[in-house]
């Protein structure tokens, strides 16, 4: 009986935290990190200047653990990842999905060594790895929440 109260207690919520399932105008939702408001508009909402709320169409994500996606908004691609590791989103069957991002939006250098990683992480062929000998000037967002609506 011990155990089970433990079990109750400890283990039940880790899992209520990491995902919950809700509506959003008729359409079932996942939220992953940290929960905040959707605003009603469909047009991005910025909150500070570094702050941004935005939405897009899934291009890809990482297949080996869930810890990033490639997006396009406003048609351009933007790769997003996932504050400090602390949540990931399903590896398989979300793209082509909407998603809606809360988190910090930065212009970055991705480093030939982290462009090689994320291409072995996305399964490219070690030829096409070879290839990547430029550092790549890029726009990203490091979310600490993310909302996507199948």
């Amino acid at each position: 009986m011990k155990n089970l109260i433990l079990l109750v207690l400890f283990v039940f919520p880790i899992f209520s935290i990491s995902q919950t399932v809700k509506s959003f105008n008729g359409k079932e939702i996942n939220f992953y990190g940290k929960k905040f408001i959707i605003p009603s508009s469909e047009n991005d909402a910025k909150i500070k200047s570094s702050d941004i709320l935005t939405s897009g169409k899934i291009v890809s994500s990482c297949p080996k653990k869930g810890c990033w996606v490639k997006i396009i908004t406003n048609s351009e691609e933007v790769f997003v990842t996932f504050k400090d590791y602390s949540f990931f989103v399903p590896k398989e069957g979300i793209r082509g999905k909407e998603i809606v991002i809360n988190g910090i939006i930065k212009t970055d250098t991705i480093s030939i060594s982290q462009l090689k990683h994320y291409a072995y992480d996305a399964g490219e062929s070690e030829e096409f790895i070879s290839k990547i000998t430029h550092p790549k000037i890029t726009k990203s967002i490091v979310a600490d929440g993310v909302v996507i609506i199948d």
